[in-house]
């Protein structure tokens, strides 16, 4: 899951039009980020959602750092510097769609609560021995 950091301040100065600029150039980064087969989604205002394979969470983490780069090092027009929060896990087998949403978000509020900015991941970054999450309570996730 991909969080835009201080959007909400971009629309405000820079009206929605800028803010939607942003979007699209952040979903570009996004598509030239990933590989092809990898599933970008938009979820929400300012999120965005990516589907893709890694072997490991470190694969995962570094790809995820590889986009956090790339957003941060683009000049914007007209707003200059956009950071993202990142937050990822692994699909497990049993998952919901909202089960790996939760676990994504959960590491996406760390990040922004440690400062934003940042790519944490659920299992190297926020689990730490608690409880799994019931199955099957989820609700459906809308993707587009």
């Amino acid at each position: 899951m991909v969080d835009v950091d201080h959007f909400k301040s971009v629309n405000d100065r820079y009206g929605h039009l800028i803010g939607d600029e942003v979007l699209l150039l952040i979903a570009r980064i996004l598509r030239n980020t990933f590989r092809h087969d990898d599933r970008l989604y938009r979820f929400g205002g300012e999120e965005f959602v990516v589907l893709a394979r890694a072997v490991d969470a470190a694969a995962a983490g570094s790809a995820f750092e590889r986009l956090r780069c790339n957003v941060e090092g683009f000049p914007f027009p007209q707003v200059g510097r956009i950071t993202v929060s990142v937050g990822y896990t692994s699909v497990r087998e049993h998952d919901t769609p909202s089960d790996a949403f939760e676990r994504a978000d959960r590491a996406v509020y760390l990040a922004k609560a440690q400062g934003r900015n940042q790519v944490r991941g659920y299992e190297t970054d926020v689990q730490t021995g608690e409880p799994e999450a019931h199955r099957g309570q989820g609700g459906d996730v809308e993707l587009f």
